[in-house]
């Protein structure tokens, strides 16, 4: 299953005031901004194009892919995100049809909303920063590529994992905020390991790369970590 934090409103708004997350926020929304070609996306889309944002957070890959995409949804499993996203989606003149998150996991028993057509043939679907906390992260992109269009685009964003396994454990879980350090299950994933995830998925194609610059993570003993972002297509 996909690991649960839940955020409070109050923990939603501290965690995104900490001065090296919105570094690492800008960080990313910069890189999806300056790579739409990569993506997939033209300028201005010329027909309906439909994004999910699974594990959605406060919306920064949304609000990236905005210009972009015709209609957003979002995914996460706490209720904090989730209200934050959907608040900040009202602030930004966004419509509930355009940009609207729910509270839930793909990986959870089968029931419920996200079984609605509403959550299916999507032309994108982006994962920032969440897919290090998933138990079984083959399961996930597998269903990625299950509500996907054909020739549709899954991109996962996340760390590559520290250069030696002593390096591990204890001191690579300190980049997360407090609440969430105890539901991590791996400690990043290399170009290999994402290549084999989006095969095994059924994705036709992959990439991978890496940020213009490693990431400040003060929690972290070394300061800092690496971001990448790895693409699948159907």
């Amino acid at each position: 299953m996909t690991a649960s934090v839940s955020y409070s409103s109050a923990q939603v708004e501290k965690v995104s005031t900490e001065p090296w997350i919105q570094d690492l926020t800008r960080q990313i929304f910069g890189h999806l901004r300056s790579n739409t070609a990569w993506i997939g996306l033209e300028q201005k889309p010329q027909g309906p194009i439909r994004m999910l944002d699974y594990a959605c957070g406060t919306g920064i890959a949304s609000m990236a892919m905005l210009p972009y995409v015709t209609e957003i949804r979002g995914i996460d499993v706490s209720a904090g995100m989730v209200d934050k996203y959907n608040a900040e989606a009202r602030k930004a003149g966004m419509s509930e049809d355009q940009m609207h998150a729910v509270r839930g996991d793909w990986l959870a028993p089968a029931g419920g909303p996200l079984q609605d057509q509403e959550f299916h043939n999507f032309d994108l679907i982006v994962m920032s920063m969440a897919l290090h906390h998933v138990d079984e992260p083959n399961k996930i992109v597998a269903k990625f590529v299950e509500r996907l269009k054909p020739g549709g685009t899954v991109v996962i964003i996340d760390w590559i994992p520290k250069s030696s396994r002593a390096d591990s454990g204890t001191a690579s879980d300190q980049h997360q905020h407090s609440d969430a350090k105890h539901t991590i299950s791996f400690d990043g994933f290399d170009k290999d390991q994402m290549r084999g995830l989006f095969s095994e998925a059924g994705c036709l194609s992959s990439d991978f790369v890496l940020a213009e610059s490693p990431s400040k993570v003060p929690p972290d003993p070394t300061g800092q970590r690496q971001l990448f972002f790895a693409k699948g297509i159907k």
